[in-house]
């Protein structure tokens, strides 16, 4: 007795559970023509690397399956051409011996805000608040001072205060200011971020 084929086992549960593959297509964002072809078993049009692990799993949950059963055994049917084959120096990415253990580095650099996007105590914060806040203030006194009026020129530089600092420096030129220098090559005190799984 031979082993149905994985994308037909596959179909076969999406038309069991009568879910139609152009919902699944509407629902996932990934093309009717890719789809067929999974069911079929073709996938040499699909994606490789993150966006191939994405579409399984989207897939998967688009038809009520165990997303990460689903995926695990799509990449033993089919290899990602974009990841070498592992050996027997090369722990596979789905063998959980004892003691191994996936250790994933993220770099502190590269967030969206130059320096930061959270002051970690209380006496930054507050003087990059004071900071802002005094240079909003001087700016609509001034105005105040040259058409007399205040409300709306306090108004005006606030929102050209901020729009302009994050645009310009990616927060505000308080945050900025007063935020500690991060240096990501790894120096004490800027250890990169660890996830364990």
């Amino acid at each position: 007795m031979t082993e149905e084929p994985f994308g037909s086992r596959l179909r076969r549960e999406r038309e069991r559970r009568r879910i139609a593959l152009s919902s699944v297509s509407a629902n996932t964002r990934i093309s009717v023509t890719l789809l067929e072809a999974l069911e079929r078993g073709d996938l040499s049009r699909w994606p490789a690397g993150l966006c191939r692990r994405a579409f399984i799993h989207a897939y998967a949950e688009g038809i009520g399956l165990d997303p990460d059963v689903v995926t695990r055994e799509f990449f033993e049917h089919f290899p990602d051409p974009a990841e070498p084959p592992a050996t027997a120096s090369t722990p596979s990415a789905f063998s959980q011996e004892a003691g191994d253990v996936l250790r994933l580095m993220l770099p502190e650099g590269g967030a969206p805000f130059i320096r930061g996007c959270v002051l970690a105590d209380m006496r930054r914060r507050w003087a990059a608040v004071a900071c802002d806040a005094g240079v909003v203030m001087a700016i609509a006194a001034i105005a105040f001072v040259a058409c007399g009026n205040f409300w709306l020129p306090l108004g005006v530089s606030t929102l050209g205060y901020y729009l302009g600092g994050i645009l310009l420096l990616g927060n505000t030129p308080g945050v900025c200011l007063w935020a500690p220098t991060a240096d990501v090559r790894g120096t004490p005190g800027s250890e990169p971020r660890t996830s364990r799984s």
